[in-house]
């Protein structure tokens, strides 16, 4: 008598993360990808490679490749907790780091961000392996949470008009960079910025547009800070403004400060009441193109500064060919501390759960319309044109968001190209 035919059992199908899960699994890959990225640094930079680490440290191979693959994600993500290794060879890893000399106060950092790892695993899997499934499950979306939902920014932006005594239905920053033809050590900047349909109310906070940097460049001949007339911004400075897309009769704008913080103050052409008025003003600047103290491009952090109450924001970044095969984009959002920084360096402790999205625009200005201004494809041509500047030779960038984070930093993150090791 044949036997009887054996079915067999069904393979689970892994339950797809929820939202709160996977905004948990968001924050841990966050601190891991910042505290063994702060250990990698440390190390001598011939070893930082996954086969250098491996030899230095004396551990496997697998090990030190996973986590230098993990360490190349700009954006820390779910992934990254895919690519990683699992606790135990984490644990060796530091073990190792311990044994070469790396600082202890580093290493006891990185690991309470090991041991959260080891308790997300626990909580929501059991193992590395259906943690990597549940993250990869194919219900297991990357959509929007319940932190920093449209719905709560939206109250906020509310409140802070409360509060502030003014408001904006869009905010605009163009950016476009290049590295200057007459002197390769020179990046130039360019910015359009300003606040469309922005209100004030009497007694309110006055409308201020803010440009500037954090580079320590002790070159005066080089480095300027120039309206697009090559007029310096410093006093009444009508010429600062776009007259194109700016309310008339034209508002007055008194220009302050320095070249690393130039503060623009923006009053209407009439005090009395209520006043909404569209104002854009530019400017461009000389940089160094690398940091004198670090040696690496300064193109590293292009910011977006939502220091009014704004319904919706665009913000585009251009940059010429030759500096976009050089690096690759990023967006999140911060909480916004004074000089652009982060408490220890650590952005992960300041990044707003929910990130914004990057769209990239191509080469050109094809791409330059959007819906949330119905003339930006015409502003931004003038722009390029005022510069002098043929856009046909730039690569854009947008973020869009609507409801941006009142006091937030919106923060377009450009990391050098590096090739994957073989």
């Amino acid at each position: 008598m044949p036997d009887a035919a054996v079915t067999p059992k069904p393979r689970s199908i892994p339950k797809p993360l929820t939202s709160d899960e996977r905004a948990l699994c968001e924050r841990v890959a966050a601190r891991l990808h910042s505290d063994l990225g702060t250990l990698v640094a440390q190390l001598p930079e011939s070893v930082q490679s996954g086969s250098g680490m491996a030899k230095h440290l004396g551990i496997v191979r697998n090990t030190t490749q996973r986590v230098a693959h993990a360490l190349r994600d700009q954006l820390p993500s779910t992934q990254t907790l895919v690519k990683l290794p699992g606790v135990k060879g984490l644990e060796q890893m530091l073990e190792a780091m311990q044994a070469v000399g790396l600082p202890r106060q580093s290493i006891e950092i990185a690991q309470i961000a090991v041991t959260q790892f080891d308790q997300l695993i626990n909580t929501l899997a059991g193992s590395h392996t259906k943690l990597a499934a549940r993250i990869n499950a194919p219900d297991s979306t990357d959509s929007e949470h319940g932190l920093g939902a449209i719905e709560q920014r939206q109250a906020l932006f509310r409140s802070a008009i409360g509060v502030t005594g003014r408001s904006a239905q869009t905010g605009i920053s163009l950016y476009a960079f290049r590295r200057s033809p007459e002197n390769p050590e020179v990046l130039q900047r360019a910015l359009a910025s300003g606040l469309l349909q922005t209100t004030i109310v009497p007694g309110g906070m006055p409308v201020v547009i803010r440009a500037g940097d954090t580079l320590q460049w002790d070159d005066p001949e080089n480095r300027s800070f120039d309206l697009l007339d090559d007029s310096k911004p410093e006093g009444n400075t009508p010429q600062a403004l776009i007259k194109e897309f700016t309310t008339h009769p034209l508002p007055t704008v008194s220009s302050q400060g320095s070249a690393d913080n130039l503060v623009q103050v923006i009053d209407p052409a009439q005090l009395d009441g209520p006043q909404t008025l569209d104002v854009i003003t530019a400017m461009r600047a000389n940089h160094p193109f690398t940091d004198p103290q670090t040696g690496k491009v300064t193109l590293d952090e292009v910011w977006s500064l939502v220091n009014c109450p704004t319904a919706q924001l665009i913000f585009d970044v251009y940059l010429h060919r030759e500096l976009e095969r050089m690096v690759r984009p990023t967006i999140d959002a911060q909480l916004w501390y004074p000089n652009l920084s982060s408490p220890g360096g650590q952005r992960w402790i300041t990044r707003y759960p929910s990130p914004p999205r990057l769209e990239l625009l191509g080469e050109g200005l094809a791409r330059a319309q959007t819906k949330l201004h119905p003339r930006h494809s015409e502003l931004t041509r003038l722009f390029f044109d005022r510069l002098g500047w043929d856009p046909s030779d730039y690569v854009g960038f947008r973020c869009e968001v609507i409801y941006p984070i009142w006091r937030a930093g919106y923060c377009m993150s450009f990391q050098p190209v590096v090739s994957d090791e073989r």
